[in-house]
């Protein structure tokens, strides 16, 4: 693929503004947990904004559309300063669980919420949990998405989802665990996924993912949380990765829609 500018690589950061209802559909509904989702808006995104500002950096913020009712006003300020707000279901539902029905009327809520709010349909998805029903693809023909970023069929290249759908003009833009905040920093009371790891450790990670991107000259995808990756500490890593990042001549810092659309257009130049 060749990126304007003659970029040898792209980078999108995208943050998953889930609020508290990270915490509703598995967790018990008490002021603990609730004040770990209140935290991303409170004080997580007052820190990423100046720092995407500091970079001049448009990211990709995925809401699901009943947090774009009660934090209108958050969300507004993503699209004020030029980034991208893309579909996170209604209330961070795990489609691959729904009836038909139910999953398109959730579609249907988190588009209206999105659109309310900032004059703007959603151009992609991100589905909770990164997974879909038999119905899901179907939905983004309906309500006329570009792209997803949800599913895990490659790391740097973003590829058709025709391997489900032959005639699909669906962008995927590959998501993955290993460049997810969550896994490594998400503290729960299980073996599985303690969350308190060391920024050192994952900037290890994550820059050797990025260079791997950048020598494929591919699309390095990296998923965060404002009430994760909002903690000074987090904070810091990701600034040290922006500077990483940035001492590589020739990086395109995006939205995905970005991406999407010129993959697109490459796409059907190809197809004739």
């Amino acid at each position: 693929m060749k990126w304007p500018g003659n970029a040898k690589c792209v980078v999108l950061l995208t943050f998953d503004l889930d609020a508290e209802l990270m915490w509703y559909n598995n967790y018990p509904h008490t002021p603990g947990y609730i004040s770990r989702g209140q935290y991303g808006v409170t004080v997580g995104v007052p820190r990423i904004l100046p720092l995407l500002k500091k970079y001049d950096i448009p990211a990709t913020f995925f809401v699901p559309g009943a947090n774009a009712e009660k934090y209108p006003g958050v969300v507004k300020s993503f699209h004020a300063e030029g980034h991208e707000v893309g579909h996170h279901g209604y209330l961070h539902e795990y489609v691959s669980k729904l009836e038909k029905d139910k999953e398109r009327e959730m579609f249907q809520r988190g588009m209206d919420a999105i659109e309310k709010t900032i004059g703007k349909r959603p151009q992609g998805f991100r589905s909770p949990a990164g997974d879909f029903s038999e119905n899901t693809l179907d939905f983004f023909e309906e309500f006329e998405f570009l792209y997803d970023s949800s599913l895990m069929g490659d790391d740097f290249n973003p590829y058709p989802l025709t391997n489900f759908n032959p005639h699909s003009r669906i962008v995927e833009i590959p998501f993955a665990w290993e460049l997810d905040d969550a896994p490594y920093f998400q503290f729960l009371f299980s073996p599985y996924r303690s969350g308190l790891s060391s920024p050192t450790h994952v900037f290890e990670i994550w820059s050797s993912e990025f260079e791997g991107a950048y020598e494929q000259g591919g699309v390095f995808t990296l998923t965060m949380h404002p009430q994760i990756i909002g903690r000074v500490h987090r904070m810091q890593l990701l600034e040290r990765l922006i500077r990483f990042i940035k001492d590589h001549p020739n990086v395109w810092f995006t939205t995905a829609s970005n991406v999407a659309s010129l993959c697109r257009e490459e796409w059907d130049k190809k197809a004739g």
